[in-house]
């Protein structure tokens, strides 16, 4: 059965990434930070060499085996030793994404290691983004930077933002990086990274300073760019938004670095084609005029809400600015106005807010805080309807280490999300279900919410087929388990009654009015399977026209067919389900139909013998007629004229033959029809 597809509502009870690969599952930060989710309980960890005040970068493989780790100028490699040929790549440990590190399509051992550069003092002076390749069967497996490949230039100048997705084809990967008011998207694919990128020009302009203090430039180019897992949105967040005319007539120092941190960003949400990698509609959340710098952001596993770290800050005249306080910000992503759906979900005036916002496996969201022993977490980020928490300094780390401003950024696909996969359908059709997720390793357990259904109410395959017991609404769950969590999605769907449809004998035959061709009257077909008015019947020539409910034939005129058989296509709908149903038309060889009057008076009419159902229909024919005394006077076939009342047998032929009865024999020479015989009226 068929049915049509409407659009439905998703309920998600409980939405929450779950184990993917384990590429992301170690992280190295901070001042020799580090924290491990592959037991499934985190694990804080002393072992990493790296110092780094922002940028990082951390790349394990899909079983969680650490690769290396980058502050985006130094490598360790899994030895927690620097890799060979791994210092001076041109990113910088105070940018806040100094690198992110993208495995190379359709290889285990090549890595590419994209960085981003700053300049503390002049930022005009920052090198632009640059990539470095990574071979791991090098060293004894421990890896070491291939030197031809070390710092490529890709772009010129660049901001200090980047990340990286999954292509929308699952081929490669898309590097993103911004300046000014454009966003630049590079492909990479088993081709190699394609040089010339998807450039896409958005609100808003971020100038780059071009002023004679120090360290004025740099505060504009701060601030993270996130994409969702599944590659549709991708966020922006600019720590400050100055122009060179805030700066006129200011000489001192002090007062130019204060105003440059303490004016306010722009915090913007745009829509992202993972297929082309194209970065469009332009949303401002939040603006200038809001007051407030952005820096960490990140969003929701189930791709909802995004979250993003504010502080306020005052210029000063005695430091570069006073702190305020700050915030943690929820947008709902769903809403028809997101920025007026912003809420604060915690706030204090401890000290800057100021840090990364970084999903973890287990589904939370880290937050670090500059010289801090511990992360602060946003524990159940999906919001589901219940008060979000926000732990300040509830992850702690390894004593002797520290947290700053930064935490490490991976390829944004490792973190997928589950989304079950059912649609409405109607009463008697095969439902197929499934969950949408690249993860591999998870169990799950549905509840299609249908008791009538027995044990088939309940299934532990990933995929399947389930017939509803009735039309009505249906609460679906599944019950996914992972390596860190159960996770609960539903999602409510409709089953519609079905059409109705008289049983009937849905074929009807024709006489062939040769060559194979005749009409068929379809007007009572409509009236004939349809028992309820509220129901609509078509007729097409196709299966597909009839699914599409296109091209339906007008059932009013006689159908024309042109062939010995024919079928059509009967769509029966209501106003959300229908059925297709076939018609047969078949042409028959019928009895030919004689007429028995002949004569031959040249007035026009029944001239010469009439035989309906004969030529071009019975090809090989034969008529013979005899006299009354069962004397042939006359034979023909279809290179024959008709008769015309003149014998054409030897001896007589062409002789008028006397008015009288005569009898005919017709021969079809078909084993499905029988010959036909009878007598004719010759008059004059």
């Amino acid at each position: 059965m068929n049915k049509k597809i409407l659009p439905y509502v998703m309920m998600l009870l409980c939405f929450a990434f779950a184990k993917a690969q384990l590429e992301s599952s170690q992280w190295f930060f901070g001042e020799h930070a580090g924290i491990d989710f592959r037991s499934g309980t985190i694990a804080p960890t002393t072992i990493s060499q790296m110092q780094t005040g922002e940028g990082c970068a951390t790349l394990s493989d899909e079983d969680g085996n650490l690769l290396f780790y980058t502050d985006g100028s130094t490598v360790y490699n899994r030895n927690h030793e620097i890799m060979v040929n791994g210092t001076g790549l041109k990113g910088n440990s105070s940018s806040t994404s100094s690198a992110v590190a993208v495995p190379f399509p359709e290889s285990n051992n090549l890595f590419y290691i994209f960085t981003v550069d700053t300049d503390d003092l002049v930022y005009r002076l920052a090198e632009g983004m640059h990539y470095s390749i990574v071979d791991m069967t090098l060293d004894n497996g421990n890896g070491a930077i291939l030197q031809d490949s070390k710092n490529t230039r890709v772009l010129e100048r660049t901001s200090e933002k980047l990340t990286a997705i999954e292509n929308g084809t699952n081929t490669g990967y898309w590097i993103i990086t911004q300046f000014e008011d454009k966003f630049y998207s590079y492909e990479l694919t088993a081709s190699g990274l394609s040089m010339s990128p998807v450039v896409s020009q958005v609100d808003p302009f971020i100038e780059l300073l071009d002023f004679f203090i120090t360290n004025v430039d740099v505060a504009a180019m701060r601030g993270y760019i996130k994409v969702n897992s599944s590659g549709t949105k991708l966020a922006a967040a600019h720590f400050s938004n100055n122009t060179l005319a805030d700066f006129n007539g200011i000489t001192s120092i002090l007062e130019a670095r204060s105003l440059a941190y303490a004016q306010g960003g722009e915090l913007y949400i745009y829509d992202f084609d993972n297929n082309t990698g194209i970065v469009s509609n332009p949303v401002p959340l939040l603006i200038r005029e809001d007051e407030g710098s952005y820096y960490g952001i990140e969003f929701s596993p189930d791709g909802n809400y995004l979250y993003a770290e504010v502080d306020y800050l005052r210029p000063s005249t005695t430091s570069i600015f006073e702190f305020v306080g700050g915030e943690i910000a929820q947008f709902n992503l769903n809403a028809t106005d997101i920025a007026a759906s912003k809420r604060t979900i915690y706030q204090d005036q401890n000290q800057l807010f100021r840090g990364a916002l970084q999903l973890g496996i287990d589904g939370k969201i880290y937050h670090s805080r500059i010289n801090q022993n511990a992360l602060s977490v946003i524990s159940n980020p999906n919001d589901n309807n219940i008060p979000v928490n926000y732990g300040f300094n509830e992850q702690p780390l390894q004593p002797g280490t520290l947290s700053v401003y930064g935490l490490p950024i991976f390829v944004q696909s490792f973190f997928q999300e589950f989304e079950i996969k059912l649609e409405n359908g109607c009463d008697g059709d095969a439902i197929t279900y499934s969950l949408e997720t690249n993860t591999q390793e998870y169990n799950v357990v549905w509840d299609f919410g249908d008791p009538a259904l027995g044990s088939a109410n309940s299934s532990s395959d990933r995929e399947g087929i389930i017939e509803f017991s009735a039309a009505g609404n249906y609460e679906v769950t599944a019950v996914v388990s992972t390596l860190f969590q159960t996770i609960t999605l539903a999602k409510t769907i409709t089953i519609y009654p079905q059409v109705q449809i008289n049983d009937l004998d849905l074929n009807l035959t024709e006489c062939d009015l040769g060559p194979n061709a005749t009409f068929f009257d379809l007007s009572g077909i409509a009236a004939s399977i349809n028992p309820n008015q509220d129901q609509n019947v078509s007729i097409h020539e196709t299966r597909d026209a009839a699914i599409d409910n296109t091209n339906a034939i007008n059932a009013t005129l006689p159908f024309l067919i042109n062939s010995s058989e024919q079928t059509l296509y009967i769509r029966v709908a209501n106003e959300n389900c229908y059925q297709i149903v076939e018609l047969l038309l078949t042409i028959v060889k019928c009895p030919v139909q004689v007429f028995n009057t002949l004569t031959p008076n040249d007035d026009g009419a029944n001239d010469s013998l009439q035989i309906n159902g004969l030529r071009d229909i019975y090809d090989d024919f034969r008529i013979s007629i005899f006299n009354r005394y069962g004397r042939l006077v006359w034979n023909g076939d279809a290179t024959t004229a008709n008769w015309d009342g003149t014998s054409n047998i030897a001896g007589t032929n062409g002789d008028l033959l006397p008015a009288g009865t005569y009898y005919y024999v017709i021969q079809l020479n078909d084993p499905e029809v029988n010959d036909p015989a009878g007598y004719i009226y010759l008059t004059y």
